[in-house]
């Protein structure tokens, strides 16, 4: 039998955090340990591989080529051990749902609903992530992500939730403050709120519209985030371009106005996408379940594109 001759895996873990941190206090923030004790384990690692992985001129710390490699393939070893000490831990039905969804998403549709299916699975409870990117439900310990696309994700299970539909919203004040707004047209005197990682979304609107399309990006300042684009529009800054759902309660509270009542349904949609067979898993069955129920009135029998 073969035995592996591997250095102390605390040691491993110090130097991981260390290179990733470019900083020993740092790392010992991180792991509740001494800056000492850090510098200690670093030490004798490098003392049991020969090599150096970091080079110290006075209080600065740059990490080696060699030092680079290594805690790139430490990182990687240590993400897989997590995932597998998860999913022992937890097993098949243990321990919180995880779902990965969009930033504003989360923050103005799925987190204010939670309550009721906590009320409804007393049992279960729900841990949320936000990206843009699906995450590798093979390999990343997350059971049910909601992503925006065209429902194209192969090697998963896919669901319709709802469509996209796009609308104008300003603030109360700005119609009138910036010379009117009555006819698709006037919108080239305005200011428009753009969505930085969404560069065609005015494009496609005025195109649908039958207007010429404007600048590309628009004339107003650009947000990562609907959210952020939200506020801003409350603000005054500018003409939004939003999905209708993600407003709803600012309309009714006079936060927001529609600027024109013209509205484009958009060709991609709103997802929900676990791994194949994930399903049989009673949590995942029971949030996807009731997830699909909370998003019904968005959606009708013939809205999937």
């Amino acid at each position: 039998m073969r035995l592996r001759r591997l250095p102390s895996l605390n040691g491993l873990r110090t130097f991981e955090a260390a290179a990733r941190l470019g900083s020993f206090t740092l790392a010992a923030e991180e792991l509740h340990v001494t800056q000492s004790a850090v510098s200690r384990m670093v030490a004798s690692l490098e003392a049991d591989l020969g090599i150096p992985l970091f080079e110290r001129q006075g209080p600065r710390l740059t990490v080696t080529p060699a030092g680079i490699d290594y805690q790139h393939a430490i990182a990687a070893a240590l993400s897989d051990l997590e995932t597998a000490t998860q999913r022992l831990r937890y097993g098949e039905e243990g321990g919180p749902i995880a779902v990965s969804t969009l930033h504003t998403l989360a923050f103005r549709w799925l987190v204010p609903r939670l309550q009721r299916f906590e009320a409804a699975h007393p049992g279960l409870s729900i841990d949320i992530s936000t990206g843009d990117r699906l995450v590798n439900f093979a390999t990343e310990p997350v059971d049910i992500g909601i992503r925006y696309g065209y429902g194209d994700w192969p090697g998963c299970t896919v669901h319709f939730l709802m469509p996209e539909t796009v609308s104008l919203f300003c603030a109360p004040s700005l119609p009138t403050r910036r010379g009117g707004l009555t006819q698709p047209d006037d919108l080239r005197h305005h200011r428009l709120l753009y969505h930085s990682t969404r560069p065609q979304a005015w494009p496609d609107f005025f195109a649908a519209l039958g207007l010429p399309p404007p600048l590309v990006p628009p004339s107003g300042p650009g947000f990562e985030h609907f959210f952020m684009i939200i506020e801003a529009a409350v603000a005054g800054m500018g003409i939004a371009l939003l999905p209708e759902f993600l407003v709803q309660d600012d309309l009714v509270q006079g936060r927001l106005i529609r600027a024109l009542p013209v509205s484009v349904r958009n060709p991609r949609a709103y997802y929900l996408v676990h791994a194949k067979g994930a399903e049989r898993r009673a949590k995942v069955a029971a949030f996807r379940d009731w997830l699909l129920d909370e998003a019904a009135p968005y959606r009708s029998e013939t809205a999937a594109p």
